[in-house]
């Protein structure tokens, strides 16, 4: 009988720059539970992650249509077959970083068929190889072999395929797990000396073997608004506060946000920025993102396009003199963008998809239901951190956001990957197509 799925999925190990990521969702008959773990400083690794994740969800999908993040709202109900995914680093030895990927597809009774697969991300040069890559083609029939016990020129039950999951230590010794012919779900493994492996290894294993051994060398790190969070995958929304900083509320704002975990992003104003520099500072040295939301927050369209450039210059430049850089982007107030403004700005506008109302109500009962209910993934939600009346709603809608599903990132996190091009406006990610 094929193996309960506790004795088989492993708990990804510890790895210096990696963070944990969980997916639930509900992806046609499937309930699908993924854990997986990025690593900063290793893009390429990242996006094989999302590849290989999307692959999956799109193969689930009904009727051959795409996954959407969408189905992981709420998805706390089983319906279904159970499908667990989980990728995480079993190795972080010297240079090499050495990831195993596995699918449990299980039914009613909880049993069901596993594949693994590991990969190998060199620290060094961040490039991305297969298990499989470890080994000579010529070898693979006696390594089949060996593990299913079936001698070559013996046809088996089944076709056999290359085995997939391999682990390669600094000793030079390999684990090599693969499935048995015609058994789904029964899976074996077997470990070769150092002696036999290297009989085996190819020009690529060799290399592998030598970065397990070589001294690590240090990554460098990603600031916490811009780490690496695929919204094609998972559930995200970008709450951002507009008008200040404010000396009192926006670090109140900022305690809320890391309790929650949560990542955020400020439009600030020019004004508000000179008379609280310090505060500025504080949101920039936290990791948040940062726009400019002009200095005097006048209505750009009544304003000379030369005006309209003056005030994002000066904001540009009190924030600079605050943070130690400039922002990327700029919300205009009260969204009020013509040709004209755009053209003069110089930064991709970014506006939102659901306006809380924040400033109105001044009420939080009012607010926090009108953004729970507009709310979709990939959506910038509106408010303003100078109004003591939000910052006493944030814990309750960061909480109920996070309990639907949705992951509460920054606008450059929410739009990674897509281009934002200077005098265009953004309101929400786009679908992905």
């Amino acid at each position: 009988m094929p193996q309960p799925l506790s004795d088989v999925l492993d708990q990804p190990a510890e790895v210096p720059g990696g963070y944990a990521m969980t997916l639930t969702a509900q992806v046609g008959a499937h309930h699908v539970h993924a854990s997986w773990t990025y690593v900063d400083g290793l893009p390429a690794l990242n996006a094989h992650m999302d590849a290989w994740l999307l692959g999956l969800l799109d193969a689930a999908a009904p009727g051959g249509g795409r996954y959407r993040p969408a189905m992981a709202l709420n998805a706390g109900q089983h319906q279904g077959r159970e499908m667990t995914v989980s990728a995480g680093p079993v190795q972080a030895k010297g240079a090499m970083l050495v990831v195993r990927e596995q699918v449990m597809d299980a039914g009613p009774d909880g049993t069901g068929a596993l594949r693994s697969a590991t990969v190998y991300a060199d620290l060094a040069s961040g490039a991305v190889h297969s298990g499989t890559e470890l080994l000579r083609p010529d070898a693979l029939p006696a390594i089949r072999a060996r593990i299913t016990g079936i001698p070559t020129g013996i046809a088996a039950p089944a076709p056999q395929e290359a085995p997939t999951d391999l682990v390669l230590n600094p000793a030079g010794e390999l684990t090599v797990t693969a499935g048995l012919p015609g058994m789904p779900g029964h899976t074996e493994t077997m470990t070769m000396n150092a002696a036999d492996t290297a009989a085996v290894l190819s020009d690529y294993g060799r290399q592998a073997l030598a970065q397990l051994n070589a001294a690590a060398a240090p990554r460098p790190t990603t600031a916490p608004a811009s780490r690496h969070v695929n919204c094609d995958l998972v559930p995200c929304a970008a709450l951002t506060y507009d008008d200040g900083p404010d000396a009192h509320t926006t670090p109140q704002l900022l305690d809320i946000l890391k309790e929650r975990n949560a990542q955020a992003t400020f439009f600030m104003t020019g004004s508000n920025t000179t008379a609280n520099p310090a505060t500025a500072k504080q949101v920039a040295d936290a990791g948040y993102a940062i726009g400019n939301h002009t200095f005097s927050h006048p209505y750009l369209t009544k304003l000379s396009p030369p005006a309209v450039k003056k005030e994002i210059e000066r904001t540009d430049a009190a924030i600079l003199a605050a943070t130690g850089s400039t922002p990327a982007t700029m919300r205009p107030p009260y969204g009020a963008a013509d040709a004209a403004v755009q053209a003069a700005v110089g930064k991709p506008l970014m506006i939102w998809a659901v306006d809380s109302l924040d400033w109105q109500s001044k009420n939080p009962a009012a607010f926090v239901p009108k953004v729970l209910k507009e709310v979709t993934p990939g959506a910038m939600v509106l408010m303003h951190d100078v109004q003591p009346s939000t910052i006493s709603g944030q814990r309750e809608l960061m909480s109920s956001l996070q309990g639907q599903g949705y992951r509460l990132v920054s606008v450059p996190q929410l739009f990674e990957g897509i281009p934002l091009l200077p005098g265009h406006v953004y309101r929400s990610r786009p679908a992905r197509q």
